[in-house]
């Protein structure tokens, strides 16, 4: 939008009619939210409460759903779903173990990748995790504000 604005000055005794213009913007558009999928997994032979013996590799397998049918893949999806990792204690609260995971065949870092099975996979390894007893593994978003993951897929296991 512009606007036109007329101002008098006096400039050194002389009095001036001035025109100015100016150019008013229009206020940002607000980004588009982010679009949520629903999580679809985690696919056998995981299940809730399993016990695992330590140094076993754990295959998470998951599908992103989207509201009006289909999946979000790697064509969709530019940051990969990452994988967090809780030990349980008896007593107390939940401690973040990510840092011990033993990433395996699939996998990059914490993150899932994707396969031509149409899964993000994630090959949890269980070697490193120093303390025997309850874990949960939960998958949540590459980038909160590319998308969001609602409900999440997630798993509790009992490390022997």
């Amino acid at each position: 939008m512009r606007s036109i604005l007329w101002r008098i000055q006096a400039l050194a005794g002389v009095w001036v009619l001035a025109l100015s213009t100016y150019v008013i913007a229009a206020p940002p558009e607000k980004p588009a939210a982010a679009p949520t999928y629903h999580c679809v997994g985690f696919d056998e032979p995981i299940r809730n409460d399993m016990n695992v013996a330590k140094g076993r590799v754990l295959p998470l397998r998951a599908k992103l759903a989207k509201d009006r049918g289909g999946f979000a893949d790697e064509s969709v999806i530019k940051a990969a779903p990452k994988v967090r990792v809780f030990f349980i204690p008896e007593s107390g609260s939940e401690v973040e173990r990510t840092d011990q995971i033993d990433t395996r065949d699939y996998g990059k870092g914490t993150s899932f990748v994707w396969d031509a099975e149409a899964h993000w996979k994630f090959d949890l390894g269980t070697l490193k995790f120093t303390d025997p007893g309850r874990y949960r593994a939960v998958l949540l978003p590459g980038d909160e504000t590319e998308y969001r993951v609602d409900p999440t897929c997630q798993v509790s296991f009992v490390l022997r």
